[in-house]
This record gives structure tokens, C-alpha cells and sequence, in this order.
């Protein structure tokens, strides 16, 4: 088993964090958004939008670069 590299783990943490951002800024709220066409507010006063789907995106990258720094070419 390979030794987790510092870059992967960097990598990772950040496909954690903007994984929770798209579950916070758009998963839970999907069917609102999909509701309404547009952007829903939410019962704290936010509004969210389908723009959130771009930190899912963010955070697939970003696991990819985990995955290649780990597994990828020495």
C-alpha cells in the first residue's frame, strides 16, 4: 500500500470542503430550485440557485487531482 502523498491529501481535503459547499449550496435544495424554475429562498433568508451545481464540479476536479497525485505517474 502506497504512503499517502501531502499533495493528495491537500487535494482531498479540498474535494471535501467544496463537496459540502455543492451538498449545503444545492443538493438540499434541488427539488426547490427545480420548483420554482430560478432560485429558491431558503427558511434562513439565502437564496440558491442552480449555480451551486458548479461547486460539484469543482469538487470532481479536485478529487481527480487527489487521485492523480496518489495513484498517478512517479
Amino acid at each position: 500500500m502506497r504512503r499517502p502523498r501531502i499533495k493528495a491529501i491537500v487535494f482531498g481535503l479540498a474535494a471535501s470542503l467544496f463537496g459540502y459547499v455543492f451538498y449545503m449550496r444545492y443538493w438540499i435544495w434541488r427539488d426547490c430550485i427545480a420548483a420554482a424554475q430560478s432560485s429558491c429562498v431558503t427558511s434562513n433568508g439565502s437564496n440558491v440557485t442552480e449555480g451551486g451545481m458548479v461547486w460539484g464540479v469543482v469538487a470532481i476536479g479536485f478529487l481527480a487531482a487527489a487521485v492523480i497525485a496518489q495513484f498517478g505517474r512517479r
